[in-house]
């Protein structure tokens, strides 16, 4: 049981050592590397514990090893462009002049609804305010309003303002 506990404490030492290492970021964010990188440290964590005949460090070396690779290829996407378009894909535009790009869409299995909540996430009720929208490779979406559609907000903020004279 002793064993047990203190195989636990080891492989989670060496979970968080190595993820704090690769730098990772909220789940959310992550890139496709990353997420196979994660579910693999994950499940390669899980094997030695499940399994007391299973030596430890048939866990730790998986482990660090997984790691070491994906530093390497941080490293490596980081140094060259054309590795980083392969590895992590490119943006992609799927709104333009207030029109949703539905090739793009479809490539990127993204229904409507999801685009809707993503341009009503940044304050915008209309899809037509919208001038550019992109997904970005982490999965999120950027969306820009068009200029006339911001100073239209802005007058009727403005209108909406109790003026100094005026009783409320």
């Amino acid at each position: 049981m002793l064993t047990i506990f203190f195989r636990t404490v080891i492989l989670y030492i060496i979970v968080v050592f190595v993820v704090r290492l690769m730098g990772k970021r909220q789940i959310g964010q992550l890139g496709p590397t990353e997420l196979v990188i994660t579910i693999l440290i994950s499940n390669i964590a899980t094997l030695p514990l499940e399994d007391h005949d299973i030596p430890l460090m048939l866990g730790v070396i998986p482990i660090l090893t997984l790691a070491c690779l994906d530093i390497f290829m941080s490293y490596i996407t980081m140094k060259s462009k054309k590795i980083r378009q392969v590895v992590e894909g490119h943006p992609k535009i799927i709104i333009r002049d207030g029109k949703p790009n539905e090739q793009v869409m479809s490539e990127l299995r993204f229904s409507l609804d999801e685009l809707l909540t993503s341009v009503r996430a940044k304050d915008i009720q209309n899809i037509k305010d919208v001038q550019l929208a992109i997904v970005e490779t982490n999965g999120t979406v950027s969306v820009f309003e068009k200029p006339q559609s911001q100073n239209q907000q802005q007058n009727q903020q403005q209108n909406q303002k109790p003026k100094k004279g005026d009783k409320k």
